[in-house]
């Protein structure tokens, strides 16, 4: 196999430099198309790549979907391989050549894959601790820099799925109500004049009336559920706002 890779690369590249770019990216399919019946999914992943570059700069002529499509499947393979900077990089590309070509649901999957991947990624570099051994210059601030970008996208995609999924914006509210209505329970609210400790039908209610901001009176926080209804009250017009951005974010580009 490799004598023949070798003459098709050297091809595939002559034939870039000559700005034959269609014919130079036939060549790295076939290139790719060799690497992964011997699964080598890796330097398949960067044929693909190479590929989805020679589309894109054609693309002045016709459209950019032949490169998007080529880098999402250099990602695939990139993904096989286990090389999540890599994986998370080519669907970035992906992306953004679905966003030129107006492809909004495509744009969408890739863009939403390369934030996961990317965060994936980040999560695995966190346990490579021989990078700080003897707590280098910059090692320690590059850990946390690390860190706190892995725990912005998780939050991200847990609450609405790096805006790709504002449906998860409503779990997560739903998820917050339950929380607090079992932490309601655990403590007192006044009805009728008389401290009380609610059930948990009691506590849903109470958690839903304060997280929507409605505030009917008819049930006090007292002690420290106080505390928790004035932070309930904060989240719900949060995320509600952060439902109706995601929504708008997705289905208006449709």
């Amino acid at each position: 196999m490799e004598p023949e890779v070798k003459t098709l690369e050297k091809e595939a590249h002559r034939l870039r430099e000559e700005h034959k770019y269609q014919e130079a990216a036939e060549l790295f399919q076939r290139m790719a198309d060799s690497y992964k019946k011997f699964g080598k999914h890796q330097p398949a992943a960067m044929c693909l790549a190479s590929a989805a570059s020679c589309w894109a700069l054609k693309a002045g002529e016709t459209t950019f979907y032949h490169a998007a499509r080529d880098y999402e499947k250099a990602a695939k393979e990139a993904e096989k391989s286990g090389d999540w900077e890599y994986t998370a990089l080519l669907y970035r590309h992906a992306a953004v050549c679905y966003d030129k070509d107006k492809e909004s649901m495509e744009f969408a999957e890739c863009y939403y894959r390369s934030k996961e991947f990317y965060r994936r990624y980040l999560w695995g570099s966190l346990f490579h601790l021989q990078k700080l051994k003897g707590f280098k210059k910059g090692a320690l601030q590059d850990f946390l820099k690390r860190l706190r970008r892995w725990l912005t996208l998780t939050f991200s995609s847990f609450l609405w799925g790096h805006g790709e999924r504002p449906q998860r914006t409503i779990f997560f509210g739903i998820f917050l109500i339950l929380c607090a209505a079992v932490l309601y329970t655990q403590g007192y609210l006044l009805k009728e004049g008389r401290p009380v400790h609610p059930n948990l039908m009691e506590g849903i209610y109470f958690s839903v009336v304060t997280f929507l901001t409605i505030g009917y009176g008819d049930l006090i926080p007292v002690g420290f559920t106080r505390v928790l209804a004035v932070l309930e009250s904060f989240g719900g017009p949060f995320i509600f706002s952060i439902f109706i951005t995601g929504l708008c974010r997705k289905y208006l580009r449709e």
